[in-house]
């Protein structure tokens, strides 16, 4: 399944930023991660835009995936938009 991120750091304080789009990457990094008993991200792709992002989430749960970057981000200020393609 593939889902078009954005992150819309208009809100918060410029500070995080950074900060938050090291997590949104770490986020991603830990979901492409080969475990036992857990389906893997495929791709993360940016787009020309700023701060949006193709995800092909493969067969990952979506619920679990996007409740888990949210709580990530949320407290920096950051939000997240998603457009299920």
């Amino acid at each position: 399944m593939d889902i078009e991120i954005f992150l819309d750091c208009s809100e918060g304080d410029p500070q995080n930023h950074a900060l938050a789009i090291q997590k949104f990457h770490e986020w991603f990094a830990e979901g492409a991660e080969v475990k036992c008993n857990k389906l893997p991200f495929r791709s993360l792709t940016p787009l020309p835009e700023t701060n949006r992002y193709l995800l092909d989430l493969g067969y990952a749960d979506v619920i679990i995936s996007l409740r888990t970057l949210h709580a990530r981000i949320n407290r920096l200020g950051v939000k997240a938009f998603f457009h299920f393609a």
